[in-house]
């Protein structure tokens, strides 16, 4: 007869409704800001206004707790060249929902833990597994059904900019973790945050201005996909500090989900069965690596 679980043990259920909280709010972002495109706004307009709210939220946050904001010199340098990465690849991602079906973007765009789980075997931090392997072919499959390659082609341009948006992001995480070290990870967001918004405030300067909203409901989605965002991100840290970053990113898989279901609502955007077969399957795949993970850190 099993233990009875001790307080520690039990599932911290607050933070696993937190962590659904985060991805439903990631990709209400997501798809509010290819509604508010409908009726004027641009995606740097969107990406000006998130990283805005965001930074300010963020920097508030870490003064109210004392948090230090400053990084030292080696580090600044760093997580300033992480917030340039980071700026491009969320340009990339919200000008791709311009030409293809959310749920098609986020599902391409979120086979990042597998480049990421790559990343740890190249680089000798975990062993190549037999669930390693499965994922791959998992997603790989995946991504060709989705993307329906004998049927309707599919925006080049896209496409591409949601491949270099997983390539980019697993690049940021990477990045960032060694940056980090086991130290609090706010103060390097902050400064990712900052760098962007700064970034994202010059180009505007040069490229003569931003697109805003010219209705009511497209200022709504506007308005939805900045808060949404910003809660999203800073609420990222409680929820890793409450269940670890391992379950938090299998739970947040929830995110391609709610896109598909949140492009029908919203964007009546209507993928074909194959499509969302290998939607399933990209999902599919990134649970089982995520799952590994896991269970790795449940064995130490």
């Amino acid at each position: 007869m099993k233990a009875p679980l001790t307080a520690q043990a039990a599932t911290p259920w607050r933070g696993v409704a937190m962590a659904l909280a985060v991805g439903i709010s990631f990709a209400s972002n997501t798809s509010l800001a290819a509604y508010s495109y409908r009726d004027g706004a641009t995606p740097l307009a969107v990406l000006l206004a998130r990283s805005f709210i965001a930074f300010v939220l963020l920097n508030l946050l870490m003064m109210a707790r004392g948090v230090p904001r400053r990084l030292p010199m080696p580090q600044r340098r760093v997580a300033l060249m992480i917030g340039c990465i980071f700026a491009s690849y969320s340009y990339g991602v919200l000008v791709a929902i311009k030409f293809l079906p959310v749920g098609l973007v986020v599902a391409t765009f979120y086979t990042f833990p597998i480049l990421i789980g790559i990343v740890e075997w190249w680089s000798g931090r975990q062993a190549f597994h037999g669930r390693t392997a499965l994922a791959l072919a998992l997603a790989f499959t995946g991504i060709l059904l989705a993307l329906d390659v004998q049927g309707t082609p599919v925006h080049r341009l896209g496409i591409t900019l949601c491949l270099l948006g997983a390539v980019g992001v697993t690049t940021v995480m990477t990045l960032s973790a060694k940056v980090r070290g086991g130290g609090d990870s706010r103060p390097v967001t902050l400064h990712m945050l900052g760098t962007a918004l700064t970034l994202f405030t010059l180009v505007a300067i040069f490229h003569g201005g931003i697109g805003l909203p010219h209705t009511l409901r497209a200022w709504a989605a506007f308005g939805g996909a900045t808060l949404f965002y910003s809660f999203g991100v800073i609420t990222l840290f409680v929820v890793v500090a409450e269940i670890g970053p391992v379950k938090a990113s299998l739970i947040m898989n929830i995110e391609p989900i709610t896109s598909v279901l949140l492009g029908f609502l919203l964007l009546d955007q209507r993928l074909g069965a194959l499509q969302l077969v290998g939607i399933a399957l990209v999902v599919s795949a990134v649970l089982l690596i995520e799952n590994s993970k896991l269970r790795r850190v449940a064995r130490m």
